[in-house]
C-alpha cells in the first residue's frame, strides 16, 4: 500500500490522537480530553496506578520502550508526553504509517506466509462426556464456557505427528518441499521430552542437515513468539523459508485426578503450521505479509494461573477463573487497541481476529468489548477446546481460509494472545498482490 510522504506537524498529529484514544481507554471513553499542560494526577484526573498504566498503553502503541524514564522530572500531562515521544530516539512515525520505516524494520516486512495448515486430535468428545470424566454437574463445560466438544489425541497420536501432519499439509500449499526449509521453529506448552519438538520434526520431514531447529516457549503466547522469530530471520537475510509450528496434546497432561475439571476440562489437543518465506520469489500462495509485532508482561496478573510439577509426580495448578479472566479480556483489548494505534488499520477494517480463546464465552465477550462482531473471530474453542499454543494458529490458518474464498477486497488480519505471567502479545497481516 503506498503512503504519502510525512511531515513533522503529521507526526505530531498522529501521537496526540494516540495518547487522546490511550488517556480514555484508562479514563473512560466519555472522558473529555483535559488541557495539554493539565497535571493529570495533581487535578486528580488519573491516580498515580491509572497514569502508570496510561504510560505503559502509550509506550506499547507507539513502540517506544523507555517513555517513563523520559519522564521522571517532568509534570503528569498531556504536554510532558508529547515532547517525551518527539525527542525518543527510538520511536518513528509507525502509528498510523507502518511502511515508513527505517530499511532495518521494512526488511522483516518481507515476510509472507506462503501456506498455512491446522490439525486436531481426530477423537471428538462432547463436552457432557468431559463433565462426567472430570466430576463436574453435565452440561457446565456447555453452559458456562460455551464448549460443546474437546479435541483429543487418539492412541498413535502426539505433538510431534500432529505437528509433522500439519507442517506436511503447510509445505504443500506452499508448493514447497521440506528439503528447501532454511530453519524450522516450533513452539509447544506440552512437549517436554528430548530431543526437542523442533529437532524431531526435523528428523520427521527429512529437513537437510543444515536447516536450523529452534524451540521458542511462551505457553498460549507461543505462536506469536515464533513468527517474530521467523521474521527476525526472513528479514536479516538468515533464511529465505522457515516452517513455523505449533503442536500440544493437553489430554494426556491434565487428567481427571490429577487437576480440576475447570481447568483440565477446557482444553483439547492440536497443531497449526506455517510456511514464511521472503516477498521475493514465487511463495505467496496466500498473499499476506506479516507487520510488526508488540510484545509485554503485566506481571500484576501473575498469580492468576500457576503450574509447577509435584514430587509426587502431579501437578499443583493454581488457577483463579475469575480473576484470569478479568484479565484476560481486560488485556487482549487493550492489545488489540495498541495493534489498531501501531498499524493506522481500524478494527472495523479487519477480516478476521486470530486470538487466544480461553473459552467461547469469553471470546464473545472480548467481541463486544472491541465494538467488532463476533463472526470474525474464527470459533476454533468451540468444538476442540483450548488448544493451548495452537489456538491462536487454528483461529489464524481459519481467518486466511477465510480470505482465500474472497475474490476481491481481502481484509487485514489481527493477531493478539497471551501466555501465563500474564505475557502478552499482539501483530497484523496485511493482503499484498498474489501472483497470477
Amino acid at each position: 500500500m503506498t503512503r504519502i510522504p510525512v511531515t513533522s506537524s503529521d507526526q505530531e498529529e498522529s501521537w496526540r490522537r494516540l495518547v487522546e484514544e490511550c488517556f480514555r481507554r484508562e479514563a473512560g471513553s466519555s472522558a473529555s480530553i483535559p488541557g495539554d499542560e493539565v497535571d493529570l494526577v495533581q487535578a486528580g484526573i488519573l491516580d498515580s496506578m491509572a497514569w502508570v498504566s496510561f504510560l505503559r498503553s502509550v509506550e506499547t502503541a507507539s513502540g517506544v520502550s523507555d517513555l517513563g524514564s523520559d519522564l521522571n522530572e517532568r509534570s503528569a500531562s498531556f504536554a510532558a508526553v508529547l515532547a517525551a515521544l518527539a525527542n525518543s530516539r527510538s520511536v518513528t512515525f509507525r502509528a498510523a504509517h507502518p511502511d515508513s520505516r527505517p530499511d532495518t524494520v521494512g526488511s522483516a516486512a518481507l515476510a509472507l506466509i506462503a501456506g498455512s495448515s491446522a490439525v486436531t486430535g481426530s477423537r471428538v468428545i462432547p463436552s457432557e462426556e468431559v463433565d462426567r470424566a472430570f466430576g463436574m454437574p453435565v452440561g457446565k463445560l456447555r453452559k458456562r464456557a460455551g464448549i460443546e466438544s474437546l479435541a483429543y489425541a487418539a492412541e498413535g497420536e502426539s505433538e510431534l505427528t500432529l505437528g509433522a501432519t500439519a507442517t506436511e499439509n503447510a509445505l504443500r500449499v506452499a508448493s514447497c518441499g521440506a528439503h528447501q526449509l532454511d530453519w524450522i521453529v516450533a513452539t509447544s506448552e506440552t512437549h517436554h521430552d528430548y530431543p526437542s519438538l523442533s529437532a524431531q520434526l526435523h528428523s520427521r520431514l527429512l529437513a537437510r542437515e543444515n536447516c536450523a531447529a529452534l524451540d521458542v516457549g511462551g505457553a498460549c503466547l507461543g505462536l506469536l513468539n515464533a513468527l517474530a522469530v521467523a521474521q527476525s530471520l526472513i528479514g536479516s537475510g538468515q533464511a529465505r523459508i522457515v516452517a513455523v509450528v505449533t503442536a500440544d496434546v493437553h489430554s494426556r497432561t491434565l487428567t481427571p485426578g490429577r487437576v480440576a475439571g475447570e481447568f483440565g476440562g477446557l482444553f483439547g489437543d492440536g497443531a497449526s503450521a506455517f510456511i514464511l518465506c521472503r516477498g521475493a520469489g514465487g511463495h505467496s500462495a496466500e498473499g499476506y505479509r506479516l507487520g510488526e509485532f508488540l510484545f509485554g508482561c503485566a506481571g500484576q496478573y501473575a498469580a492468576a494461573i500457576q503450574v509447577s510439577d509435584t514430587k509426587e509426580g502431579g501437578l499443583n495448578v493454581q488457577f483463579d477463573g475469575e480473576a484470569l479472566s478479568r484479565a484476560a479480556i481486560t488485556r487482549m483489548e487493550k492489545v488489540l487497541a495498541a495493534v489498531e494505534l501501531r498499524s493506522g488499520i481500524l478494527r472495523g477494517a479487519v477480516g478476521g481476529f486470530a486470538t487466544h480463546q480461553p473459552n467461547p464465552r469469553l471470546l464473545a465477550l472480548l467481541a463486544k468489548q472491541c465494538g467488532v462482531s463476533p463472526d470474525v473471530f474464527p470459533p476454533i474453542a468451540r468444538t476442540s477446546g483450548n488448544l493451548g499454543s495452537s489456538t491462536c494458529g487454528a483461529a489464524l490458518h481459519a481467518a486466511l481460509q477465510a480470505a482465500l474464498k474472497q475474490e476481491r477486497g481481502r481484509r487485514p488480519i489481527f493477531l493478539a494472545s497471551l501466555g501465563p505471567g500474564l505475557l502478552f502479545g499482539g501483530g497484523w497481516l496485511t493482503p499484498c498482490a498474489v501472483p497470477t
